[in-house]
């Protein structure tokens, strides 16, 4: 009897491990064979893990998760300039880093676009129209992961020469023609007499102020322009020459001295997203 038990129990035990592993293996061929959604494809860690050497993924996601598009509205004429950013943290505050040239009127023309929410300019820290660079305040913005300044930033002698040695790998996330946000790669491919540094890469209207990272992920300069050479037929776009601002020519500690003589009965202006659903009207 007892046999007839045992012999019972043991075919019960193996129907049952029979059919998690039944299910197990359906489900993991549905999962395998089904549509990802838009959500999962466009996801800040969804990057390739083909042909990715060291840390890149890494770098490619620092590079995604930081970066913001810019819109700036001019009450003149009505026109709004887009541009891209990167989201920073520093002084226990959040900033935008993005191109001057971009900048059209005051904080209150300026949206500040993360996937479909839009956030407002608190203000102004810094417009450098000489390096051709603002640093605007914002507040938090939760579906972006700012890059912490001075940590994240290249910073010792090794970590410049390494960053900016010729054909070193480069990265950067971008909104050129107002699409993206689309990451691309280059390499370093010189430097101008004075002090900007010429990219292999790609860029077009719209990609200016996009933050440019080394091959360690360190953040080392924001695209400033495409170059422009001679042509018969006049002035030609050279789209693969990309010309980056180095990021020690950011002043970073206005931020600090801004703060240092804030009035501390100030307040801050109330911070608000709204959903963006039309843009229109671009402008180089």
């Amino acid at each position: 009897m007892a046999g007839i038990f045992k012999a019972s129990l043991r075919m019960a035990l193996s129907a049952i491990i029979g059919l998690v592993i039944a299910f197990v293996a359906t489900k993991n061929i549905e999962e395998m064979y089904s549509v990802p959604t838009y959500e999962e494809i466009t996801a800040l860690d969804n990057n390739s893990s083909v042909l990715i050497e060291g840390n890149q993924d890494k770098v490619i996601e620092r590079s995604r998760s930081s970066a913001l598009r810019i819109l700036s509205l001019s009450i003149e004429n009505g026109s709004i300039a887009s541009s891209s950013g990167t989201y920073v943290e520093m002084f226990d505050r959040y900033y935008v880093i993005t191109t001057s040239h971009g900048i059209l009127g005051a904080c209150e023309s300026i949206r500040i676009l993360a996937d479909n929410t839009s956030y407002d300019c608190v203000r102004y820290i810094e417009v450098n129209n000489e390096t051709d660079y603002a640093l605007i305040e914002v507040g938090k913005i939760d579906n972006r992961k700012p890059i912490r300044v001075p940590q994240q930033v290249a910073r010792t002698k090794k970590e410049w020469e390494d960053s900016l040695a010729i054909m070193a790998r480069t990265y950067y996330t971008g909104f050129p023609n107002g699409l993206g946000p689309l990451t691309i790669d280059g390499k370093i491919m010189g430097y101008s007499p004075d002090g900007f540094i010429y990219m292999n890469s790609y860029a077009w209207s719209g990609s200016s102020g996009s933050g440019v990272f080394s091959e360690s992920g360190d953040y080392i300069g924001y695209v400033l322009a495409i170059d422009v050479g001679p042509a018969f037929d006049g002035p030609a776009i050279i789209e693969n020459v990309v010309l980056v601002v180095p990021a020690y020519k950011i002043n970073w500690a206005s931020a600090q001295e801004f703060l240092q003589n804030e009035p501390e009965e100030e307040e801050l202006p109330i911070y608000n997203n709204t959903n963006t659903d039309e843009e229109t009207g671009y402008v180089e």
